[in-house]
């Protein structure tokens, strides 16, 4: 009756956050309606720019939550819009926005694309919490797509600053995205404890959805540990403030828990009508991650009860899902179902295809349980097609494994027993006091004494356990305070030394600039002035052909001084500050073809081949003046470094997040000594081309300033008379 009770509450609740939602969305239709209509008139009303900016970002609003294309399409166009008016202020919220919305959608790619440029523009406003609480959805980001390890990174780098601003919420939201991980990899000691820790920090700031989601983390916790009984409670209770919440995302992730919970305990018809209902009520939120595990779980209630073709075609609506989701980790437990259902049908062919992909992916992710389950699936596979040695090879590495389950089952236990310390406190408070009720009804008339004496020592546990927690409660507040003064020392010093540093490298900026005003500009207007008094004094003696030669030697040295002054003022905007960066999208195809063709004269007067060896579209995202110039440089460099006849190649390729390219030669090479100094404005490296040409040494500076600016790294890979091959990074786009 007790269920049934529950089901049918379930039911009606359900049904009334539907009904709330829609609601909801008609109430706002009129505004929409009102602004779409406004935006579609706005190119005849003459409407501003930031005007646009602001409907856009608005509509993109009113339908966060309820439909996250209409979001994504409003918040691309607010973006484009600030974009071009290279305002990074106006592209913080279309930003954030897009980052959210597809992470609803499941797209965590683009939704960590959008969160990492968001974070930037916070660290370049010293906005510290801002960009902590973005670091924190890269962490969720990265988890939901099997990134544990950068997740975790992203999880502590968030927990760092909220510490220093003592953001409480964002500790807790730490808290329990670094247990999520610690979960995944079987350390449920470590999981139950930071989940316990955040808890604590959201019944203090009284937050209802943060208590309702560690409700939902203990139950899955539980649910691990075996303690169904105990999960289905706390789901329940989750699910109750999620309801009164209106989060039907989290409305229908808790049908789905609690009939997984029916699933564990063999109450296979109750475990299917949950899904189904789970299935049914996605329809609501419009999520494919809800609906590929909703469809899997239906899947695997059939494989259970002995249905294999209807759980067949589940599990293929669902691996279909997950393919799209990119979810290593449901999918390795998807192609593992799969295959044991291709067992069960006498398809073993199939059967190991889908078993073998299943352990790649769950080895990949470091899945114990699921790779267990793996081996034991294909020791049964070979042993039904009679391959009795790879069944022994599996069944052996199933024995082993098992081995590390009964290490996690251990841990289990610890942390079972933590939990009912914890948790069950205050239970065994209340059940401490019914008893003493009890026994106080039956001796109240003889005892009298008793109880008062029983009263005065509660009242004064109480007030002594007010007054440790009082004490306690200084003693923590002291010791943060102290390390916060600590650290705040710490960064004092680190200050000093920085700018020690920045001190030294301006002392070598000037002298550097002096030594080029004294020595490399004096020279070639040196030799400017001596060919001139030339031409003028023997003018009349002259053959056409001596003319001819004179005049290319001013022009060459005109051209090296040119260059020289172009780098110096390049050099010298960058020292002062000048050179802000506008990092834009660029098509690096097009921006080196620019250069190639830019150089070409240069590179044909040597006789040298320039070979860019690309394909396909590639596009950064970086200051595009800077980027031209630090091409630019490289590849003077290397023509004035390659022989006659030599040849140069350009290539470019992607590394996760970054384009890097890379500009060969086949010339002169660098030494070893020169290789380590030859990105230093304190060292002065000069050395002349194959056929003499100067140089300052100014440019590769120049070029590791733009660059780092830009927010990537150069480096140079070279042995004398084997060429050099420079290389640089940059954000991709």
């Amino acid at each position: 009756m007790g269920k049934l009770r529950f089901n049918i509450l379930l039911i009606i609740l359900l049904l009334h956050s539907v009904w709330a939602w829609s609601q909801k969305v008609m109430d706002n239709q009129g505004v929409i309606d009102s602004l779409e209509s406004v935006l579609s008139n706005s190119f005849n009303a003459n409407v501003s720019n930031e005007h646009i900016i602001e409907l856009c970002d608005t509509l993109a609003q009113l339908y966060q939550g309820g439909n996250h294309i209409k979001t994504i399409e409003f918040a691309i166009r607010s973006l484009k819009s600030a974009e071009k008016e290279n305002n990074i202020n106006l592209q913080i919220t279309p930003l954030g926005l897009l980052g959210e919305a597809y992470f609803r959608l499941d797209d965590y790619e683009k939704s960590i694309i959008y969160y990492s440029r968001l974070a930037d523009i916070y660290i370049q406003q010293n906005k510290e919490l801002e960009a902590a609480r973005i670091y924190s959805q890269l962490g969720s980001a990265h988890k939901q797509w099997s990134n544990y390890d950068l997740a975790k990174r992203f999880y502590e780098k968030s927990m760092i600053i909220c510490k220093k601003h003592q953001d409480f919420e964002g500790i807790a939201l730490c808290l329990t995205g670094i247990a999520t991980v610690l979960t995944h990899w079987g350390d449920y000691n470590q999981a139950l404890s930071q989940y316990l820790e955040s808890l604590k920090f959201w019944e203090e700031m009284g937050n209802r959805e943060g208590i309702a989601k560690s409700y939902n983390n203990i139950g899955m916790l539980y649910q691990e540990l075996g303690e169904y009984e105990r999960a289905n409670d706390y789901y329940k209770k989750a699910l109750l403030i999620f309801e009164d919440l209106k989060d039907h995302w989290f409305i229908v992730n808790m049908t789905l828990h609690i009939g997984d919970i029916y699933l564990q305990t063999d109450d296979y018809e109750k475990a299917l009508e949950f899904f189904l209902q789970a299935l049914e009520y996605e329809k609501t939120v419009d999520n494919k991650k809800l609906k590929a595990i909703a469809l899997s779980n239906i899947g695997e209630v059939y494989s259970k009860m002995g249905d294999f073709h209807e759980a067949l075609d589940y599990q293929n609506k669902a691996l279909i899902l997950k393919k799209e989701l990119g979810d290593k980790k449901r999918l390795s437990i998807t192609y593992s179902e799969l295959g044991n259902i291709y067992k069960n049908l006498g398809d073993y062919t199939k059967a190991l295809d889908f078993l073998i992909k299943g352990l790649e992916l769950a080895t990949e992710i470091n899945a114990k349980y699921q790779i267990n389950t793996s081996y034991k699936y294909l020791s049964d596979v070979y042993s039904s097609i009679g391959d009795y040695q790879k069944s022994l090879d599996f069944y052996k590495k199933y024995i082993e494994g098992s081995e590390d389950v009964n290490s996690m089952e251990s841990k289990k236990i610890i942390a079972q027993l933590q939990s009912q310390y914890q948790l069950e406190k205050k239970e065994k408070e209340n059940n401490a006091l019914r008893n003493s009720e009890d026994l106080n009804e039956a001796k109240i008339r003889i005892q009298q004494l008793v109880i008062i004496l029983a009263g005065i020592i509660l009242i004064a546990s109480l007030i002594l356990a007010f007054v440790f927690r009082r004490r306690e409660k200084q003693k923590k507040k002291l010791n943060i305070q102290m390390a916060l003064k600590n650290k705040e020392i710490e960064q004092q010093g680190e200050r000093v030394q920085k700018l020690n540093i920045e001190l030294q490298e301006a002392n070598a900026t000037k002298d550097k600039f002096f030594s080029i005003l004294a020595h490399d500009l004096k020279n070639p207007f040196n030799s400017l002035i001596l060919l001139t008094e030339v031409l003028l004094d023997d003018i009349n003696i002259l053959s056409k052909e001596e003319i001819i030669e004179y005049l290319e030697k001013i022009k060459t040295s005109s051209e090296n001084t040119y260059t020289l002054l172009q780098n110096l003022l390049d050099w010298a905007g960058s020292q002062t500050g000048k050179h802000e960066v506008f990092p834009q999208k660029l098509d690096m195809n097009a921006l080196i073809k620019e250069t190639v063709s830019l150089l070409g004269p240069n590179a044909d007067n040597k006789e040298i081949t320039i070979n860019p060896d690309f394909s396909g579209n590639c596009y950064a995202y970086a200051d595009k003046n800077m980027i031209a110039t630090v091409l630019l440089n490289l590849m003077s460099n290397a023509i004035k470094f390659t022989p006659r006849k030599g040849k140069i190649d350009i290539g470019i390729e992607r590394d996760n997040q970054l384009v890097v390219f890379t500009i060969s030669d086949n010339g002169v090479g660098i030494s070893d000594k020169d290789r380590e100094n030859i990105f230093r404005i304190d060292k002065k490296i000069q050395n002349k081309g194959t056929e003499k040409e100067p140089g300052t040494g100014l440019g590769l500076i120049l070029c590791k300033e733009f660059v780092e600016k830009n927010n990537g790294e150069i480096w140079v890979e070279s042995e004398p008379g084997n060429g050099s091959r420079f290389r640089f990074s940059i954000p991709v786009a």
